[in-house]
């Protein structure tokens, strides 16, 4: 989420709005219920946060619940965060609920059989965790390993009886699986992968809407830069044997607009239906701010242990970084 030159460092700086529709979106939403952000690293109490992003929600007992990825300046590394709303209108934020020694992101809440699960990326760990909710909201374990391998933002649905997930790799290619049970024994699709070496429609972003008006994925268009967009596509026919999707639209975008919060992207929507006719949304966007490298990195680390601090001493002396 960052590109660096010799001497700066162009940080995406995400936020989270969440809005009220009167269906899923297939198309653009107004730009006017996209006006300010509904949450932003300044909320973030208990940790340094450099920015928001990569928001999933859950009704849940008469509450919203809001969790997202925190990414914390002290360490370099995402971690979840938690936000709660009595309206899905006004959301306030609570506290960090889950950290590990990797990175996490893209926390995809998903309840059934009366448990809760979450489905971080957790690409630096190796594998795909399911973590269950022991005190829900806050108390979070890692009750099974999905899948081993290095896979993006996958996204688990049910359909047809079925459980299904779809998942990117940093390659550019979609992979799909399919389990009897979200914490069963997983197989891969025989056409998996369905797209290869695709850096503008293969990276999931965001929940799978599947029901009665049909099946949609909404995919991360990753360039020109990571984080420009975000596409829908209808899969129209899922079986453990075949898969057919069609692209719909471009369904958030960067506004362009300078000095607006989504000025430069937007790669990141869920959906949660709240009534008929009723859906509440959040979505995520970004703009590019420029820092001095030596002072972000400065920044970064100045609450590490002393040998992180050198191996970064080294890492910057060997890109001749004014030190």
């Amino acid at each position: 989420m960052l590109s660096v030159t010799k001497r700066t460092v162009n940080l995406a700086i995400w936020a989270i709005k969440v809005f009220e529709s009167p269906m899923i979106l297939t198309e653009e939403p107004d730009a006017k219920v996209l006006a300010s952000p509904s949450l932003q690293a300044s909320d973030v109490t208990d940790v340094e946060a450099e920015f928001v992003a990569d928001p999933f929600m859950m009704f849940h007992k008469s509450k919203y619940y809001l969790f997202f990825e925190v990414l914390d300046r002290s360490t370099g590394k995402g971690v979840i965060g938690l936000a709660i709303s009595n309206d899905g209108k006004e959301w306030h934020y609570d506290r960090i609920v889950l950290r590990e020694s990797y990175h996490l992101s893209y926390p995809y809440i998903v309840e059934t059989e009366g448990d809760i699960f979450m489905l971080p990326e957790s690409t630096e760990a190796g594998r795909v965790l399911l973590y269950k909710a022991t005190n829900f909201p806050y108390d979070w374990v890692v009750s099974h390993e999905l899948i081993e391998g290095s896979y993006l933002d996958a996204s688990v649905f049910e359909y047809d009886r079925t459980w299904w997930m779809l998942a990117g790799t940093a390659g550019g290619n979609l992979h799909l699986f399919f389990s009897d049970s979200i914490n069963g024994r997983w197989t891969e699709h025989p056409s998996s992968p369905m797209i290869v070496s695709n850096f503008h429609i293969t990276r999931p972003a965001g929940r799978v809407i599947a029901g009665s008006h049909g099946v949609y994925r909404y995919a991360q268009d990753s360039l020109p830069y990571y984080g420009t967009q975000v596409r829908v596509f209808e899969i129209t026919r899922l079986s453990r044997t075949e898969y057919e999707e069609r692209e719909l639209n471009t369904i958030i975008r960067g506004s362009e607009i300078d000095a607006d919060w989504r000025k430069d992207g937007m790669h990141h929507i869920d959906q949660l239906k709240i009534k008929d006719h009723c859906w509440c949304v959040a979505v995520d966007g970004h703009y590019f701010r420029s820092e001095n490298y030596l002072k972000w990195r400065f920044k970064r680390f100045i609450k590490s242990p002393i040998s992180d601090l050198r191996k970064v001493y080294e890492q910057l002396k060997k890109q001749n970084v004014g030190v």
